[in-house]
């Protein structure tokens, strides 16, 4: 399904340039990144009705989801070949060292920090 025709009056034909310094084209970025617009639609916004355009979501946010999102995706791939029985036979030996440490740091937890009995 394609996008719908605008009508000759509502289409943007007429270029505006302007020059920004380095500083203010990252601000220009971060802004229009924190409302979910792109840069060109954050100035008209702001130009058109003299008021910030509302911020959707924090720059830090919004890169902490992208972040855990990335993290999220690899671990399903990881769940989906490790229960399709495609684990490599070194990530069989380390998942046992990995398990074995996970035991001392639990014990040492759960006994106060005092040695441990294996």
């Amino acid at each position: 399904m394609s996008r719908p025709r605008l009508k000759d009056e509502d289409r943007r034909v007429v270029p505006v340039n302007i020059r920004l310094t380095t500083s203010e084209s990252e601000r220009v970025n971060e802004y229009a990144a924190a409302s979910d617009l792109t840069p060109a639609n954050w100035i008209r916004k702001k130009i058109f009705t003299g008021k910030f355009p509302q911020i959707k979501v924090s720059p830090l946010d919004a890169e902490i989801y992208r972040e855990l999102h990335k993290i999220g995706v690899n671990l399903n791939q990881a769940t989906h070949k490790i229960n399709s029985g495609q684990i490599p036979r070194d990530y069989v030996m380390i998942l046992a060292e990995l398990s074995m440490q996970i035991k001392k740091i639990i014990n040492a937890l759960v006994n106060d920090g005092g040695p441990s009995k294996g």
